[in-house]
Formats: C-alpha cells, structure tokens, sequence
C-alpha cells in the first residue's frame, strides 16, 4: 500500500464505519500493517492508504499487533501527555500537542468484529488519538492548540487550507 502525504483530500475525509466483519477486512487490515512496519510508523489509519474505513492498525503497550476498528473514545485523563507525534503522512513534522491527555480509554472492534475495550497511556494514548482523529479527517499540523504563526507556517510547508 502507498501512504499519502498532506494535502491529499483523502486525508481529510470522515472514514465510514465498518459494518461487515470478514476475511477481505482482515486481509486489508494485514496489508496496512506490513505497510506501517515497511514505514518504521507505530500507528496507520485507513484513510492514509486511501481507504474510507473507520480503522487503523497500531503497536501495542507490549509491542503486540492492534487492529481497532470503529473505535470510540469513552475516557480521557485530565493529565496532559506532553510527548511530541509524528506522522507517516507528514513526515519528519514533530508536534507536541497540548489537547492529547496521557491516558485515553476506547471502546472498538477488532478484525473479527468482537467489542474491545483498550486503556492507554503515553506514546500509546497519543498515538491512538492522532489515528483517531486521522478517522475524523482532522490533521495534527492544523491543531487549535497550535499558535497561529505555527499554524501558518505549517500551511504553507504542507499546503493547507
């Protein structure tokens, strides 16, 4: 699979839920994998390969394979996680967002359609909120907690409205 860089439009769609659970979505969510580790990435949503699915593909806190699809966020710490993120899509742009809590809660699916629940802290917790909002078709490099001449400046190196 290709990665897509910023601007891509594709970047900046609200992914559909998913609603049928079968070998063909287990197979994509393999091949988005591959494609994160190829990347040296710990995290890959779908609308990155230019897919319009509400999942993506991460490392774990014990470095295992995640799968999360549909995934919905049902708590978040009032710590902040004060970590910097990248991402495969924008690559060598590091960001510390001040919105991103340290802990996060999620309720999902994994490939087989089995409902989860996940509680991560740290670069686990950035990283699921960063994929998440990839879902929602948000962008880091356009984050209200940036200051506007971050924000400008990040517009024009990647070409954003």
């Amino acid at each position: 699979m290709e990665i897509l860089s910023f601007p891509d439009p594709n970047l900046f769609i609200q992914c559909k839920e998913i609603t049928v659970f079968g070998p063909e979505l287990k197979v994509l969510l393999e091949s988005m994998w591959e494609t994160m580790i190829e990347n040296r990435g710990i995290g890959l949503a779908a609308n990155q390969v230019g897919l319009d699915y509400r999942m993506f593909t991460m490392f774990g806190p014990e470095d295992e394979k995640l799968f999360i699809v549909n995934p919905k966020i049902v708590m978040k710490s009032i710590a902040p996680a004060n970590l910097k993120e990248g991402c495969l899509s924008a690559r060598g742009e590091f960001l510390m967002l001040e919105e991103r809590s340290h802990i996060v809660q999620i309720l999902y699916r994994d490939e087989t359609g089995a409902v989860k629940t996940g509680t991560f802290s740290g670069i686990h917790a950035v990283c699921v909120q960063h994929e998440i909002d990839h879902l929602d078709g948000k962008s880091y490099l356009q984050s209200d907690s940036l200051s506007r001449q971050v924000k400008r400046k990040l517009a024009r190196k990647w070409d954003l409205k």
